[in-house]
């Protein structure tokens, strides 16, 4: 599920792992496996038979087994020996800082900047999970009870944040995909319980907001905007939301105005309150108005051309050319366009190409020339 409804791999991690599971261990893989690195906890040596080697999972995916890399002493880790902590803590709840993780333990997966999840093999804690980030001097700790449990939370924190993101959407549109509804539904107990945290409770306003529990959402949204500017600005573009699902467009446009002059918004922000606004002004039949709104967002967004090419559509679609142009050569002159500092030649067919192509596609063929025109004047003048 997870796979589909993040098919652009957006969630932590996803980018590395693709949500691909290398097959299952055979029995005499495991054997060779055990033979190399000593009996497995139960829990870990089932994942390995039954469900993956490796792949998809916590933090940057799931390791293929192997012991820490590093030597200590010149020694590699023995996985055989006792797992222990060097000035372990009352209770050995924890290691301090400079504490180091000894032998007994496997890397499970790579968390970045040098940490790493430790499956623990050998003694009293054997199929633990500790987090290793005794590279940046924070010691190790406890990251959960044991594999299948670690697993699991992966999978509700990657529910969290892709709900977190989409929420919003699918109260004003509605889920995309039969997954995505799946999805909202296993996420809605998982936001229910994951606590008070502001973030947490603007996506529980929105999961509200989608079965029109007006109330309820007012009252997640209310609660989450404790204190600050910044809480202005979300509360406001929540109510935003919620007056469009009510069909109160002139509503809807107030409450993102008033987002806007928040000093403290985000620039993400920023762009979610005009979005708002723009949403409300159509909705309101204020065509010429929203159409304002789409410019000024896409003058402030300089590093991506979704908002530039929408806005060259709007105006070919009113047959003006010559606004379309000049919104595409505004993005070709943005230096940071294409996601990083890029040269002009590269830029301006970037901005122009897939325009032109729509246009040529579409019969559109003396349009498609001006527009071709003005992207190879641009190009000569640089």
């Amino acid at each position: 599920m997870l796979a589909t409804i993040d098919a652009d791999h957006r969630l932590f991690g996803a980018r590395t792992h693709e949500y691909q599971l290398a097959p299952p261990l055979t029995e005499a893989e495991l054997a060779a496996l055990e033979a190399e690195l000593g009996p497995l906890p139960a829990e870990y040596r089932g994942f390995l038979r039954t469900f993956a080697a490796h792949g998809a999972g916590p933090h940057y995916g799931l390791l293929e087994p192997r012991p820490p890399a590093e030597p200590r002493d010149g020694v590699l880790p023995a996985p055989a020996r006792e797992f222990r902590c060097e000035h372990p803590t009352a209770g050995d709840a924890s290691c301090p800082p400079g504490a180091h993780l000894l032998d007994g333990t496997l890397v499970l997966a790579d968390q970045g900047r040098g940490r790493r999840s430790l499956l623990v093999v050998v003694g009293a804690r054997a199929g633990e999970v500790w987090s290793d980030w005794t590279r940046d001097g924070q010691g190790i700790a406890p990251e959960a009870p044991s594999l299948v449990v670690w697993y699991e939370r992966w999978i509700e924190r990657a529910l969290l944040e892709w709900c977190a993101r989409a929420a919003p959407r699918i109260a004003l549109d509605g889920p995309s995909s039969p997954a995505e509804l799946e999805a909202i539904g296993i996420s809605y107990e998982i936001v229910d319980r994951a606590g008070d945290h502001p973030a947490t409770l603007r996506t529980l306003g929105y999961l509200h907001l989608r079965e029109q529990r007006f109330v309820d959402a007012e009252s997640a949204f209310a609660r989450a905007a404790h204190a600050g500017e910044r809480a202005r600005s979300y509360l406001a573009l929540d109510r935003a939301r919620v007056a469009l699902v009510q069909g109160d467009a002139r509503g809807a446009a107030e409450h993102a105005r008033r987002g806007l002059t928040c000093d403290a918004t985000s620039p993400a922000t920023r762009d979610e309150l005009y979005d708002a606004l723009e949403h409300a002004l159509v909705a309101a039949g204020r065509r010429d108005d929203a159409l304002e709104v789409l410019d000024q967002r896409a003058a402030e967004r300089d590093g991506s051309f979704d908002l530039h090419h929408r806005l060259a559509r709007e105006r070919l679609a009113r047959n003006d050319v010559g606004g379309a142009g000049a919104a595409l050569e505004r993005a070709a002159r943005m230096a940071n366009i294409l996601g990083q500092p890029a040269p002009v030649e590269d830029r301006v067919p970037a901005s122009f190409e897939p325009i032109i192509g729509e246009l040529r596609a579409a019969g559109r063929h003396v349009d498609a020339d001006a527009l071709a025109a003005r992207a190879t004047m641009i190009l000569d003048a640089n």
